[in-house]
């Protein structure tokens, strides 16, 4: 009976671990970019950063980065929900991650300037407004 507690606990242990995992995912998508190493982005980093520093162009490649971050975390919480193993999990995580990089890279930005225009949203009325029209759009074509 010992055995099948011990092994009950440890598939209780895996499941609380997998949990975590899938809610760490979920989390807003600049905070997985912030995680990549040598991303530099440690969170606050940019944050001074003023909406006026930001033109139209970065604006739209981050709308672009942030519409196609959504889709890549949508895909990798699907793929983490059926995951039993715990480093199966992180191995994901760490896919998920490095994806979501080279999305921001792809789109013509770094990942500080990704999280840099992430904060001064979070600080700008104004800037939110202009950012999410262009997501809107980014999601309508």
């Amino acid at each position: 009976m010992s055995e099948q507690v011990t092994t009950t606990a440890n598939q209780g242990i895996k499941k609380g671990l997998l949990a975590g995992a899938l809610a760490l995912l979920l989390l807003a998508l600049p905070g997985l970019v912030m995680a990549y190493p040598g991303g530099g982005g440690q969170p606050g980093m940019g944050a001074e950063a003023a909406p006026q520093d930001f033109d139209q162009a970065t604006l739209q490649s981050f709308a672009v980065a942030s519409v196609q971050l959504q889709e890549i975390q949508q895909e990798y919480a699907g793929r983490l929900e059926g995951v039993q193993d715990q480093d199966k999990a992180i191995e994901l995580q760490q896919q998920a991650n490095e994806k979501m990089v080279a999305t921001v890279e792809e789109e013509g930005l770094d990942v500080q300037t990704y999280n840099a225009i992430a904060n001064a949203m979070n600080t700008s009325p104004e800037l939110h407004a202009r950012i999410m029209a262009k997501i809107e759009a980014e999601q309508n074509r």
